[in-house]
């Protein structure tokens, strides 16, 4: 069967061409010689490691950088766009990893928000922004999404495709779209390939950044690869392959291989829950052992990250019992009890986990600060405490002053594990420990846990990722709609194709 874009006819003549880009941050060099163009009807793909130049690359292009080096043509005119509005004004939008939509809004408000049709008199035309929002989702294939509903009513995924109509009625033919499936179940992911192959179909032309490679060969026509600022190739999907990718991504071929699992020391069990009911899911029992790692795998909203929450002590508990280390916590508590307890727990969001403006330093020992010397600041002796942990995740680089926002998606995430390892827990919880990291990083972090479990602790790692949960767990336990729905381990004759038929 032909892949749908062979079936969209594509002009060769590109709308939208970068010449020689080179940007300069200080003494960063971001990017240096860079081409890139785009064609009419064409999904371009932009890869390469954090870091990598791809955000700085789509800022030029989306008008929030005006000072670079080189030639932006748009349909062959020389542009040089001084904001996100003017880029907009000229047909280029870009939908970012983190929704902007207005949740409490209706969906027609959201797709019209700041442009909603007027009567005669000035007043908002309703009926009228209502048709029209209907006929924009039932062109993208979805005819059923009442648009009166508040969209905080809809799931992600149809929240993702009202802000690419909100982009499209704004006038935008150029859409970049920046890790748009990150946040997304399979599910929804097939619906925004769908909405893609329909954009196309209407002649618009995609920028596609993404780190799921099985993604990036199922949506491209075309792929460029970019390197520490540089462009290191530009492909046909025909041309290469993801293993292919990867190599060209990290300048060497990869080694996948994760450290060996070693022998389970004992076949105690760490964390044990029981019966575990709340609003957002029923009877979750499961154990983690200790030198183990278990999977907690399921589509978004199958409840696994609320479990996740609920052991920390962040969402409220109806029924159930946990014990640590054979020791039952009450069914009211703390974060500050589990930390206590010997529970770690790195949430799937690294922005909302970290102070991105604080020092690495502070970011490690914020939670363990009672242990340290109360409230008074110590930064001698947290930089003491600090440093070992960050060399042992090999944050980089290793700078315990440097703020945490200047580091890398995959370095952050070593640091909300190093902020752990400071003062060994029980149990570590990690949910969606490599979610948008590249493919390098990924290996690393899964690289540490597996060192953690090798080291005899008990590891639960939470994703929506099947791929995560096959590359380092030693069980995996599924869960749909709030409850668990099949357990079984991590053996070659289980895959990503076992895991989504159980959603």
């Amino acid at each position: 069967m032909p892949h749908p874009s062979s079936l969209i006819d594509m002009s060769d003549q590109p709308i939208l061409q970068l010449r020689h880009i080179s940007k300069r941050f200080g003494g960063l060099q971001a990017l240096d010689d860079v081409d890139f163009d785009l064609r009419e009807g064409e999904s371009h793909a932009l890869v390469g490691e954090n870091g990598a130049g791809k955000s700085t690359l789509m800022r030029i292009l989306s008008g929030v950088y005006s000072e670079y080096d080189g030639e932006f043509l748009l349909d062959g005119q020389p542009h040089r766009f001084k904001s996100p509005a003017e880029a907009l004004a000229r047909g280029i939008g870009m939908i970012h990893q983190e929704l902007s939509v207005m949740p409490e809004l209706s969906v027609a408000e959201n797709i019209f928000l700041g442009r909603q049709p007027l009567t005669p008199l000035g007043t908002v035309d309703w009926r009228l922004m209502n048709e029209r929002a209907a006929a924009e989702l039932a062109n993208l294939g979805f005819p059923d999404v009442d648009v009166r509903r508040p969209l905080e009513l809809y799931s992600l995924g149809i929240q993702q495709v009202v802000e690419v109509l909100r982009v499209i009625t704004s006038g935008a033919r150029v859409l970049i779209m920046d890790e748009p499936t990150s946040a997304l179940s399979p599910a929804e992911v097939e619906h925004l390939i769908m909405v893609i192959d329909a954009l196309r179909a209407q002649k618009r032309s995609i920028i596609y950044i993404s780190h799921f490679l099985e993604e990036v060969m199922r949506v491209s026509d075309r792929i460029t690869v970019l390197r520490d600022g540089r462009k290191v190739a530009t492909l046909k999907r025909d041309e290469t392959n993801a293993n292919h990718l990867i190599s060209l991504i990290l300048g060497r071929e990869i080694d996948a291989q994760l450290p060996s699992a070693a022998e389970r020391p004992t076949n105690q069990v760490m964390l044990s829950v029981r019966n575990l009911t709340s609003d957002a899911f029923r009877g979750i029992n499961l154990d983690v052992g200790m030198g183990e790692i278990v999977g907690l795998y399921g589509a978004v909203g199958a409840g696994h990250f609320n479990v996740a929450k609920a052991l920390f002590g962040l969402y409220r508990i109806d029924a159930g019992e946990i014990a640590l280390d054979g020791e039952p916590f009450p069914r009211r508590f703390s974060a500050r009890y589990a930390i206590k307890r010997g529970v770690a727990y790195a949430i799937e969001s690294r922005r909302k986990s970290l102070f991105l403006e604080e020092p690495n330093y502070r970011n490690i020992t914020l939670p363990h600060l009672d242990k340290i010397g109360g409230m008074i600041p110590r930064p001698q002796r947290e930089i003491a405490i600090a440093s070992p942990a960050m060399d042992r995740v090999n944050v980089q680089p290793n700078d315990p002053h440097s703020a945490v926002g200047k580091l890398s998606g995959g370095n952050q995430q070593k640091v909300a594990i190093a902020r752990w390892i400071t003062h060994p827990p029980k149990i570590f919880i990690v949910s969606e420990p490599t979610r948008g990291m590249d493919v390098g990083a990924k290996n690393e972090v899964l690289g540490i846990l597996r060192e953690f479990r090798n080291e005899g602790f008990a590891v639960l790692v939470v994703s929506s990722e099947p791929e995560t949960v096959l590359a380092v767990c030693d069980r995996i336990i599924v869960m749909s709609r709030g409850r668990i729905v099949a357990e079984m381990a991590n053996t070659d004759a289980v895959n990503k194709d076992t895991l989504m038929r159980l959603l």
